[in-house]
């Protein structure tokens, strides 16, 4: 067992080692998604639109190079010849990757927050396919960092509306109107999409 100053030397040296191969990239957009989502549905082969599209356009493509939509998404980057990469998470009992990252751009980590600031550190714009709490863990830290000024404002885009305007009405009505724990610059950090086409024309005018 690790002790907590283990743990955080541990943190440090894969991002300093991740950091190799993460500067070789200058112009990425990190994809976030549902690793439970199956082959077989709608979901799934929209995320594969969303990396086609996102490196047609000659972008770099960070995931967190699980299984389902992420799986979906550097599928679809390969499939058009884009820089597919996935940031990998190893836990004690299981790896959790997919067989669509270019082997050059694999990196397997074991801490959560080291990973996080990966993403945080060498994305231009974000993008956020149907996902669980995973998904919603990565959203929040994303847009409180934007919020608290951490990191610099990017687009944000929350792509396909039926899964995500639930959502944006809860922030809406209940934190902005009803609660007022939130303000209306907050709810202007990120857009929503239809698919994938809509997402690269909100990135590309907003980068």
């Amino acid at each position: 067992m690790l002790t907590e100053r283990e743990k955080l030397q541990k943190a440090n040296d894969e991002i300093l080692n991740a950091q190799s191969v993460m500067d070789r990239h200058k112009n990425c957009v990190a994809v976030f998604g549902s690793s439970s989502i199956k082959e077989d549905t709608e979901y799934y082969k929209q995320a594969v639109l969303t990396g086609e599209c996102l490196a047609k356009a000659g972008f770099e493509v960070i995931t967190g190079g699980g299984p389902g939509l992420m799986e979906a998404v550097n599928k679809g980057v390969q499939n058009a010849g884009g820089v597919s990469i996935g940031i990998c998470m190893e836990f004690p009992d299981i790896c959790i990757e997919n067989d669509f990252i270019d082997k050059e751009n694999h990196l397997l980590l074991t801490d959560m927050a080291a990973r996080k600031y990966l993403f945080w550190k060498y994305s231009r714009a974000f993008v956020a396919l149907p996902g669980g709490l995973g998904t919603l863990d990565e959203i929040s830290e994303a847009l409180t960092l934007m919020q608290m000024g951490n990191i610099k404002k990017r687009p944000f885009v929350f792509q396909d509306k039926i899964f995500w305007k639930p959502f944006e009405n809860w922030l809406s009505t209940s934190l902005l109107t009803e609660y007022k724990t939130i303000k209306q610059s907050d709810i202007q950090l990120f857009s929503l999409s239809e698919n994938a086409e809509e997402t690269l024309k909100i990135i590309l005018k907003n980068i």
